[in-house]
Parts: structure tokens; C-alpha cells; sequence
């Protein structure tokens, strides 16, 4: 093994933007929270409990006057020192459009 970590298939950037957060199927939820990071393919974002790993949701974003609205999957959650989630979710979906806008908004992620 070299050392070196693996290279992201969609690079990431600091970013804090208001989210509203729906848990889908048997337990549904609902919640605003904050990104902490954002890349293409999804995002990492705060929750005072856990969603689920595998859990679909809704994500709306918010950036700049607009919403970008996605669905995606949480592939981790880890609780941090002050008891919140770190949660990481992956896009499954998201609009061409709305892509596009995020890699204006921050060109570092693509």
C-alpha cells in the first residue's frame, strides 16, 4: 500500500447553506439543518439524530435565492463532540440544471 488515500470521484468543498431535510418511506421526517460540504455527487450535512444508513431522502438546498432540490441516500452518520450527526448523503438525483448551477456557484466541485 502506498498511503496514499483514494482519489474522490467528485471533489469537495466547504460550504454552509440552509437545507431542508425529508426522511422518505416508514418513518418519515422532516427538518432544516446546515451543509457543512458540498461536491457533485452529494453533501455532508449536521442532524441532531440519526437518519438511518440506506435511508432515502428529499434534500432541498438552498443557495443564493434558489433551491436545488435532490433525492438522495445516506452512506454514513457519525456522531460528533457537540452530539449532532455528521451525515453523508449521496445524490442519487438531481436536475442537469441544477448541477450546472452548483458547479457556478462552486467551481472547485467539479
Amino acid at each position: 500500500m502506498s498511503g496514499e488515500l483514494p482519489k474522490r470521484r467528485y471533489p469537495r468543498v466547504d460550504s454552509e447553506n440552509v437545507v431542508l431535510v425529508k426522511r422518505l418511506g416508514k418513518a418519515p421526517l422532516e427538518g432544516f439543518t446546515k451543509t457543512r460540504v458540498l461536491g457533485l455527487g452529494g453533501c455532508m450535512l449536521l442532524s441532531d439524530e440519526p437518519l438511518g444508513v440506506g435511508a432515502e431522502l428529499e434534500v432541498l438546498l438552498s443557495f443564493s435565492g434558489r433551491v436545488v432540490q435532490t433525492r438522495g441516500r445516506v452512506v454514513y452518520e457519525n456522531p460528533n463532540v457537540s452530539g449532532e450527526y455528521e451525515v453523508g448523503v449521496q445524490f442519487l438525483e438531481i436536475a442537469r440544471d441544477d448541477l450546472e448551477f452548483l458547479h457556478r456557484v462552486h467551481p472547485g466541485i467539479a
